[in-house]
C-alpha cells in the first residue's frame, strides 16, 4: 500500500508489461462505474500491444483524474523533506521515518495490492466481487444514503507473479482519494470501532472478506504472530549463501537473549554491546534526557553489516517500553543509570569463546539449566491456558531460553534451537499494547537460566555437538566427540525443552488458536526430535568410551541434587593420583569406575512406593528414561548389584523386573501390526472426512444467506434512492411520480419477500456451522487435512513415528530390562544353590561390605569362583582408547 503523484505512470505501468515481462495477463477486471467501460476491458498480452496498452492505461487514468482536476482538491500527506522518488514509473510520495521532520505533500494516488495465498485462485468474476466489497468497506464507493460520493478506481490483474510465474494470485488497485463531489477520501478515520489508518483497515477488510469468500484466513492477523520479513538485499545475500542467515533474524535471536537475561536496562544495553551488536538511542525531543527507542545493526568481522532496524520491527515485544514493562523493574534511577551507557556509543568486547572450562564445572552448569527449565516447566501448569496474554510472555520467556541454547551451541550457523527461538517468537506477538502481559510477583522469569546458558563455554574445542563442523578441519573430519555427561544433560534438557514447547501449543490450541499450534508443533516435530534422535543415536554410539572421571562428575552431581533435595549424602572420595607419569590411565585402572556409594538410610517396615511402569508412561516420559538410562550406562551397570541384595530385596526386584518386561512385550506384540500414531491419525482422517461433508455444506448455505442478504441490501438501497428520487419530483408531475411509486411498491414487495428468506437462510446458515462441531478459523486446516494427499502424507508421518518408538522401546527391552532381569535371574538360581553355610558367609560378606564401602571388592566369589558378572561389564578403555575427550 502506498502514495503517489500521478495516476497516469501507475496505470501505464499497471497494464505494461513489466520491467521483466512478468506482466503475463494484465487485463482491467473491476472499477468505478465510469471506468468498466468494454473498449478499456480488453486483454493486453504480448509486447505488440504495448501502445495500445499505454493508450487505454493513459484513457483511464484520465477518466479517474477528472473529480480531482475539476474541483482542485488536494489529498495531502506527511512525507519525507527529499524530492518524491521514482518507483514502478510512478511518483511515490514516502512516509517520514519515525522521529524524522517531514513536509506536507499532495498524494492523491492511492495504491494497493491484494494477493492470495500460493496455491489458491479466483476466476475474474470471484476476483471482481471481492474487490468490489474491498473498496466499499475501504470507504472508496457511494454510500446508500447518498452523503458520501463515489471515488475512482480501477483494479488491474496480473495473475500469477514472479517472472516465472510461479508465485501468487494478485491483482493492483489504482485509485483517487478525490471523490466525484471534490470531496477528499479519508485513509485514517474509518468510523467508530474500526481501526485508525488505511493499512489496520485493510488488515481488518481482509480478514472479513477471507471469511466471507471461504479463502485461507492469515492466522497470524487473528491470533497475532507476524514478524517483519527480510529486505531484498538481506535475502540475496543469504541465497547467495554470504551469510547464514539474514542479520534481522540474527539481530532478533541476540536483542531477546540479551533481553531475558539482563535484570536491567544497564545490562540489557552492556550484553548486545558484549556480543558484537551496535546500539544506538532514539532520544526523546528536546535533548538527550530520556531514551523512548533504540535501534540495532549487527557487528560481522570487525565492520557492521546489514541494516539499522528497531526493536519494534525486529518483534512488538522488544520495543524499548515493552522490555521495561514485561522484561525488568524500571525506575527513574535504572533510566538514570542507563543514560550514561547509552550515551556510549563504544563496543564491547565479544564474549571469548577460547575461555575453557573444565568438564565437571561444564556438566554442573548444564545439569543445572535442566534442573531450572525443568521447574520453569512445572511452573506452566499453574498458568490457565485461556489467559492468552500471560502464555505470550511465557512464549517470549522460552524463545530467550532458546536463543541464549542456539548461542552457545550453533553460534552464527542457525539451527533446530534457532528455529524454535523464532517459533516462539511469533507466539510471543502481542495483537496490541494494550494486551501485553505485566509481569508479577506469582510468575516465574527464566533470566536466571538464559544467564546459566550464556555462562556455560561453547562447543567449540573439544567438546563439538554430534553433527556441528569443525572449523578447524576439513569437512569430511566434522564430526568431534562431545563428553559422553555433557551430551546426556543436554540431552536432558532438551526433553525439558520440548515439554514446554508442547505445553505452548497446547494453549494455543485450547484457545482455538489451531495454526499457531500447529507451527509450535511442526517446529518441534521437525528440528527437535530428529536432533534428539541424533544426540541419543551419539551417545549410544559413545557409551562405552566413558572414563573414570565422567562418572566422578556424575557422583557429584547427584550428590548436589540430593542436597539440594535435603536427603542427607556422604561425600564421594577419590583416590589422590599417581605420582609417576601416565598417571591417569594407572589411576583409572587401579581405582573404581565410580565413587563409593553412599551409607544407605535406615530401612522402614513400608514397602517400598514405586511409580507406573515404562509401558505405562508416556511418550515424553519414555524418551526421558531411555536418556536417562543411556547417559548413565558406565554407572547403572554397577548399580544394580545383585550380589549386594538381601534375599527380600532381590526377590521384589525380580518380580517388579518380570512385570516390567512382561507388560512391555505385551505392549510390543500390540504395536508390531499398528501403533497409536497410526490409529490416532485414521481416527483423526475420518472424523476430518465426516467433517469436511458437513463443512462444505455449511459453506453453501453461507453463500446463499450471503447471496440473499446482498440482495436485501441491494434492494433496500434501490427503495431508498427510489423514496429520493419521489421526494426530489415535483407535484405537478403526476406520470412521473406515479411510475416511482409503482416502482417504490414493487421494491417493497421484493423486500417483504426477501426479508423471510434472508432470515432463513441466515439461521440455516448458522444451524450448519453449529453442526460441523469446529469454528470457521479451523475449517481450512480440516479441509486440508480431508485432502487425500494430506492423509497419505499424515498416514506416513504417523507411521514413522510408531516405528521410532517401536524401536527405541525394544532397544530398551533387549539392552536395559532383559539384561538387568538375567543378571537377577542368575543371582537368584545361585542363591537357591547355596548351602546354609555359605548363605551365612555371603550375609556377612554383604554387612561389612556396607560398612566399608570404599573398600574394593574381590572379583573371586567364596562360593562359586569368579564373578559371572565381570564379563557383561564395558570395556574400561581409559583416556587413550576410543578417541573420548579427556574429561
Amino acid at each position: 500500500m502506498s502514495r503517489g503523484q500521478k495516476i497516469g505512470g501507475l496505470m501505464v505501468y499497471l497494464l505494461g508489461e513489466g520491467d521483466h515481462n512478468e506482466h503475463k495477463d494484465r487485463h482491467i477486471i473491476a472499477g468505478s462505474p465510469t471506468v468498466m467501460r468494454e473498449v478499456w476491458l480488453e486483454n493486453f498480452d504480448g509486447k505488440d500491444v504495448k501502445r495500445p496498452s499505454r493508450d487505454t492505461a493513459l484513457a483511464v487514468a484520465h477518466e479517474i483524474d477528472i473529480p480531482r482536476k475539476l474541483y482542485g482538491t488536494q489529498a495531502r500527506m506527511k512525507a519525507k523533506a527529499a524530492t518524491a522518488t521514482r518507483g514502478k514509473r510512478v511518483d511515490v510520495i514516502e512516509r517520514p521515518d519515525k522521529g524524522e521532520a517531514g513536509v506536507m505533500r499532495d498524494a492523491p494516488v492511492w495504491h494497493c495490492v491484494l494477493s492470495l495465498e500460493p496455491g489458491e485462485s479466483l476466476t475474474d468474476e470471484q476476483w471482481s466481487t471481492v474487490v468490489n466489497d474491498f473498496m466499499s468497506e475501504m470507504g472508496f464507493a457511494a454510500s446508500p444514503d447518498a452523503k458520501r460520493a463515489q471515488a475512482r478506481w480501477a483494479a488491474v490483474r496480473h495473475g500469477l507473479s514472479g517472472e516465472h510465474g510461479d508465485g501468487q494470485d494478485h491483482i493492483h488497485i489504482a485509485a483517487s482519494l478525490v471523490r466525484d463531489d471534490g470531496s477528499r477520501v479519508s485513509t485514517y478515520d474509518y468510523g467508530p470501532g474500526k481501526a485508525k489508518g488505511d493499512w489496520p483497515r485493510s488488515q481488518e477488510v481482509c480478514n472479513l472478506l477471507e471469511h466471507r469468500y471461504g479463502l485461507k484466513v492469515l492466522a497470524s492477523r487473528e491470533q497475532g504472530g507476524s514478524l517483519s520479513g527480510d529486505s531484498r538485499a538481506e535475502f540475496e545475500r543469504t541465497r547467495s549463501g554470504r551469510t547464514p542467515e539474514s542479520e534481522r533474524d540474527r539481530l532478533r535471536r541476540l536483542v531477546r537473549t540479551a533481553a531475558v537475561g539482563a535484570e536491567n536496562e544497564t545490562e540489557f544495553v552492556t550484553a548486545l554491546r558484549g556480543a558484537g551488536v551496535s546500539v544506538a538511542p532514539r532520544w526523546a525531543a528536546g535533548g538527550q534526557n530520556e531514551v523512548t527507542g533504540y535501534k540495532v545493526r549487527l557487528h560481522r568481522d570487525g565492520a557492521e553489516a546489514g541494516p539499522w532496524l528497531g526493536g519494534g520491527t525486529l518483534a512488538k515485544d522488544l520495543t524499548l517500553t515493552a522490555l521495561r514493562e514485561q522484561q525488568w523493574t524500571d525506575t527513574e534511577q535504572g533510566r538514570a543509570e542507563a543514560r550514561a551507557v547509552w550515551k556510549n556509543k563504544a563496543i564491547a568486547p565479544a564474549r571469548s569463546r577460547s575461555q575453557s572450562r573444565g568438564p565437571q564445572s561444564q556438566a554442573e552448569l548444564w545439569q543445572q539449566a535442566a534442573v531450572e527449565f525443568g521447574g520453569w516447566q512445572q511452573h506452566l501448569a499453574e498458568i490457565p491456558r485461556e489467559d492468552r496474554a500471560r502464555w505470550a510472555w511465557v512464549a517470549g520467556q522460552a524463545a530467550g531460553a532458546f536463543s541464549a541454547w542456539s548461542e552457545q551451541l550453533e553460534g552464527e550457523t542457525p539451527g533446530a534451537l534457532a528455529a524454535a527461538a523464532k517459533e516462539l517468537t511469533r507466539s510471543a506477538q502481542a495483537q496490541d499494547r494494550r494486551r501485553r502481559y505485566r509481569p508479577t510477583s506469582k510468575d516465574r522469569p527464566i533470566g536466571d537460566l538464559t544467564k546459566l546458558l550464556l555462562s556455560t563455554t561453547p562447543l567449540d574445542a573439544g567438546t563439538r555437538l554430534p553433527g556441528r563442523p569443525d572449523r578447524q578441519q576439513h569437512q569430511d573430519d566434522a564430526v568431534a566427540t562431545v563428553a559422553v555427561a555433557i551430551l546426556a544433560l543436554l540431552l536432558i534438557l532438551l526433553l525439558a525443552a520440548i515439554a514446554a514447547l508442547l505445553e505452548i501449543a497446547r494453549a494455543h490450541r485450547h484457545r482455538g488458536e489451531l495454526s499457531r499450534a500447529l507451527a509450535v508443533e511442526g517446529v518441534t516435530g521437525q528440528h527437535l526430535l530428529p536432533l534428539r534422535e541424533r544426540w541419543e543415536g551419539t551417545l549410544e554410539q559413545r557409551r562405552y568410551q566413558w572414563d573414570r572421571d565422567a562418572a566422578q562428575v556424575f557422583s557429584a552431581i547427584a550428590i548436589r541434587a540430593a542436597e539440594r533435595r535435603g536427603e542427607p549424602q556422604a561425600e564421594a572420595k577419590t583416590p589422590p593420583p599417581p605420582k609417576q607419569k601416565g598417571s591417569r590411565v594407572a589411576a583409572a585402572a587401579q581405582g573404581p569406575l565410580t565413587p563409593p556409594p553412599a551409607e544407605a538410610p535406615k530401612r522402614t517396615a513400608e514397602p517400598e512406593q514405586r511409580g507406573p511402569f515404562y509401558a505405562e508412561l508416556t511418550a515424553e516420559e519414555k524418551a526421558r528414561v531411555r536418556t536417562i538410562a543411556v547417559a548413565s550406562v558406565a554407572i547403572s551397570d554397577r548399580d544394580l548389584k545383585p550380589r549386594a541384595l538381601n534375599d527380600a530385596t532381590l526377590e521384589r526386584e525380580l518380580d517388579h523386573l518380570r512385570t516390567e518386561v512382561e507388560l512391555l512385550t505385551r505392549d510390543l506384540d500390540a504395536r508390531r501390526t499398528e501403533g497409536p500414531h497410526t490409529r490416532k491419525a485414521k481416527d483423526d482422517i475420518a472424523a476430518a472426512r465426516s467433517k469436511a461433508v458437513m463443512i462444505e455444506a455449511a459453506r453453501k448455505a453461507d453463500k446463499q444467506a450471503e447471496k440473499l442478504r446482498r440482495e436485501k441490501e441491494r434492494q433496500d438501497w434501490s427503495l431508498q434512492k427510489l423514496q429520493q428520487d419521489l421526494d426530489a419530483t415535483p407535484r405537478r408531475k403526476f406520470l412521473a411520480r406515479q411510475q416511482l411509486e409503482k416502482e417504490i411498491a414493487a421494491s417493497r414487495n421484493t423486500i417483504a419477500e426477501l426479508a423471510p428468506q434472508a432470515a432463513t437462510a441466515s439461521a440455516a446458515a448458522a444451524a450448519a456451522a453449529e453442526a460441523t462441531g469446529s469454528p470457521r478459523e479451523e475449517w481450512h486446516g480440516i479441509e486440508a487435512t480431508a485432502d487425500p494427499r494430506r492423509q497419505q502424507q499424515l498416514l506416513a508421518q504417523a507411521q514413522q513415528n510408531d516405528k521410532r518408538e517401536f524401536d527405541a522401546d525394544t532397544g530398551y527391552l533387549q539392552r536395559y530390562l532383559r539384561a538387568n532381569l538375567d543378571k537377577l535371574e542368575t543371582e537368584h538360581t545361585r542363591r537357591s544353590k547355596l548351602t546354609p553355610q555359605q548363605r551365612t558367609a555371603e550375609q556377612a560378606r554383604r554387612a561389612q561390605e556396607r560398612k566399608n564401602p570404599t573398600k574394593p571388592r574381590s572379583t573371586k566369589s567364596p562360593s562359586t569362583g569368579p564373578d559371572p558378572y565381570r564379563g557383561h561389564l564395558p570395556p574400561d578403555l581409559g583416556p587413550a582408547r576410543g578417541g573420548g575427550p579427556e574429561l
